[in-house]
């Protein structure tokens, strides 16, 4: 395989991995689309996080950052808030397979998960703590981060076949 074969896959490859995270937020911003009692999934931020412990590569990157700026545009946050926040778990779940956990489906919803509740309580904290909205806080906390983060990071399970594919389809392949 010529050097010209493996571009045009590397790009296809991280094309369809952006078209999939455009996807993903026109299925998020369906209303009521697989909402389980008023808890209605965020669908990027495990996606993200998932392809971040598949893919070690640094044009995965570019994957973050439009997820991030998507989370942001369905959040109404000021962007970059979730961008950067995205790019940093995204790095710390790379630097966690290589060097702490190997990838398995329990790790990627666990690392899901955590990384979801991390970002959303920061999001809490800056939202609704600082703005002095201290009304029924516990339970707004609990139902907004913690069950949409477990419920969320289920999707992670989905999301690991999907790249998990994806990469294999379009392996490279160096006769080196």
């Amino acid at each position: 395989m010529d050097r010209r074969d493996i571009i045009i896959k590397q790009i296809a490859r991280y094309g369809i991995l952006c078209l999939s995270v455009f996807v993903l937020y026109i299925l998020q911003s369906i209303p009521g689309f697989l909402s389980v009692f008023g808890i209605k999934p965020v669908l990027i931020m495990p996606f993200c996080i998932t392809l971040s412990m598949l893919d070690e590569n640094w044009q995965s990157g570019i994957v973050y950052l439009v997820g991030g700026l998507l989370t942001d545009l369905s959040c109404g946050r000021v962007v970059g808030t979730f961008s950067i926040q995205m790019l940093l778990v995204c790095v710390a779940g790379m630097i966690a397979v290589k060097f702490f956990f190997r990838p398995s489906r329990r790790n990627f919803y666990l690392f899901s998960f955590v990384s979801m509740v991390i970002m959303l309580t920061v999001d809490f904290l800056f939202s609704y703590v600082m703005s002095g909205d201290y009304t029924s806080m516990l339970f707004f906390y609990i139902k907004n981060v913690v069950l949409l983060s477990a419920y969320s990071a289920l999707f992670s399970q989905l999301f690991y076949v999907f790249i998990d594919y994806i990469g294999a389809r379009f392996m490279r392949f160096d006769a080196r």
